[in-house]
């Protein structure tokens, strides 16, 4: 196959601009390799996306291939350096391949012009596989904590931990996209199976033998001590918290920070900026409307990305058959069992003001529109309410300010890194403080560190500040926090 001798190659300039010329003569390509200079001009311009102070990668290989052959073919270096970012290291292999066979590859940018393509094939098989491979690890390590004093044993009933009863259901799917019949219905063929290699023949899925499945030859339990595996360990915290909602908004985020790295230093951070301001102020938004935001913030490479972070409105969401829309924060409200309170809906966002009093916005036709994921509006749209708020009072006040600075080393900078400020609505000041004394994370690279709490939480537990304040460390960096509430965050800010 193409390329299996390189997927983990690294080198220097030097080393890249004689592997370029290696793949080209083995590819057949009827291209000029690029000179070691030309291969740091194509760096300059961005269109190799090598991180700063790192080594050329795969990745690196096939974007020079890329610029080899959209070079010949009359295009420009600005504008190979706009579609580039959009190709996945899947969809350059198969293009240069299909120029190596003599076939007809298109290389159009992936902006459309009518409609936005929602993920499907490949690459959502890829996602559901590293989901449950994911899901599964959690769900092992909660089973065998719980097998482990020796009072209980694993059954297959309401006591099953949640994250193993999803990665059974994922697994299930995996199974059935690939014409198969479902052999995770059962909880102990699923542990049993976990003592082999996920690429096994005794899991016999194909999406888990993909050179793009990153976890393809792990086991999960010990064979003969059957206990969980370093690996499973690993895996299980790779999302930094247990549960399908942080495995996806983990991997979401992980998508995006890939998809803007590769658009180069000069542009990553503005474009995970927008990309973040998209889903905190538009959650609900019609497929034109998305594809003009990508237009006029430069975002058209990372389309892909992006349309994977909404789902087309399902009708079980409609009200009378119209979209219902927030008041406040302008997501799709939701249909309410107590249809006397709540006629018009109910905005499901916990951290916005209409949570409890279905305001009703407008009513839109259903057609073409999409919603955020869940996820995602658990874990970006809601918490975006304050920062935006935040944020726009400094706008307002004519100072130094910037959203989500150097991809969200904070929520809000003011005068570079003179302030930094984070919004955080956990439900409990005691979780919120134990997460901040084991790190209070790129808020440490500030002078002034600010904590703004939602002002919905201190008005639902009066105590929230002062429970918070007091669980904090009283040395190191949680000792350097600053604690206020959103409005007085933005008084401070009008004050300045």
């Amino acid at each position: 196959m193409h390329f299996e001798d390189v997927r983990q190659w690294q080198g220097t300039a030097d080393d890249l601009a004689r592997e370029l010329k290696r793949q080209i003569e083995q590819l057949g390509l009827s291209v000029e390799p690029p000179s070691v200079r030309t291969v740091r001009l194509w760096r300059s311009k961005q269109l190799l996306s090598q991180p700063k102070g790192q080594e050329f990668k795969f990745r690196q290989i096939l974007e020079g291939l890329a610029t080899a052959v959209l070079l010949k073919r009359g295009w420009t270096l600005a504008a190979i350096g706009q579609v580039l970012p959009s190709f996945s290291d899947t969809d350059l292999e198969r293009q240069i391949i299909a120029e190596s066979d003599g076939q007809d590859s298109t290389w159009a940018t992936v902006i459309q012009t009518n409609s936005l393509p929602l993920p499907v094939g490949h690459r959502h098989a890829l996602d559901l596989a590293e989901d449950a491979a994911m899901l599964l690890a959690q769900g092992i390590i909660r089973q065998y904590n719980r097998v482990l004093p020796g009072q209980e044993i694993v059954r297959q009933d309401d006591s099953m931990p949640p994250e193993l009863y999803r990665a059974m259901c994922k697994l299930g799917r995996l199974y059935i996209e690939e014409g198969l019949a479902d052999s995770a219905a059962c909880v102990h063929t699923i542990l049993e199976r976990s003592r082999y290699p996920l690429s096994s023949e005794e899991w016999n899925l194909k999406i888990f033998r993909q050179t793009e499945f990153p976890f393809s030859g792990v086991t999960l339990i010990e064979p003969d001590l059957r206990v969980p595996t370093s690996d499973c360990s690993v895996i299980a915290n790779k999302s930094g918290a247990f549960g399908e909602d942080n495995v996806i908004e983990h991997r979401l985020y992980s998508q995006l920070r890939e998809a803007t790295e590769r658009l180069g230093a000069r542009r990553k951070h503005k474009a995970y900026t927008a990309v973040r301001k998209l889903v905190g102020k538009y959650s609900l938004i019609g497929e034109r409307q998305l594809l003009d935001y990508l237009i006029e913030n430069d975002l058209t490479p990372l389309q892909r990305t992006v349309v994977d972070f909404f789902d087309r409105v399902s009708d079980t969401w409609l009200i009378e058959g119209f979209v219902h829309r927030c008041t406040h924060c302008g997501t799709l409200m939701r249909p309410h069992p107590n249809k006397n309170r709540f006629p018009d809906g109910c905005c499901p966002i916990r951290q916005c003001y209409s949570h409890n009093s279905g305001q009703l916005c407008e009513k839109l036709n259903p057609d073409g529109l999409l919603i955020a994921k869940p996820q995602i509006l658990t874990f970006w749209t809601g918490p975006a309410i304050d920062e935006l708020a935040i944020f726009e009072a400094a706008q307002q006040k004519g100072l130094n300010a910037e959203l989500y600075p150097e991809s969200d080393l904070c929520d809000i900078s003011i005068n570079n890194r003179a302030i930094g400020i984070d919004a955080k609505s956990y439900t409990s000041p005691v979780t919120l403080a134990l997460r901040l004394n084991r790190r209070i994370g790129g808020l440490a690279h500030y002078r002034r560190r600010i904590i703004a709490i939602s002002d919905r939480l201190i008005e639902e537990n009066p105590n929230y500040l002062s429970s918070l304040r007091s669980t904090l460390d009283k040395k190191g960096d949680p000792a350097t926090l600053e604690v206020l509430s959103v409005t007085s965050v933005i008084e401070l800010i009008k004050s300045m």
